[in-house]
């Protein structure tokens, strides 16, 4: 188990979100730790892709390129 200390304010917003979702505050930080790793690697793959100088294309250029609409 983790202890982390956290400004009053930032636990207060937490707690204001856990209550907004109905879940317990340890689900609603565990569910923010999982995306931040998540985002994270997807990153990391990202930037090892732009060392190695592999092509890439914009979100713009694939949503013309199949007709989709945001």
């Amino acid at each position: 188990m983790l202890s982390i200390p956290l400004e009053k304010s930032l636990e207060t917003a937490l707690q204001t979100l856990a209550i907004q979702m109905g879940k317990p505050l340890s689900e609603c930080l565990r569910e923010a730790v999982c995306e931040y790793i998540e985002d994270h690697h997807d990153f990391m793959v990202g930037v090892a892709a732009m060392e190695r100088n592999e092509s890439s294309v914009t979100l713009d250029a694939l949503e013309a390129r199949f007709a989709l609409d945001r």
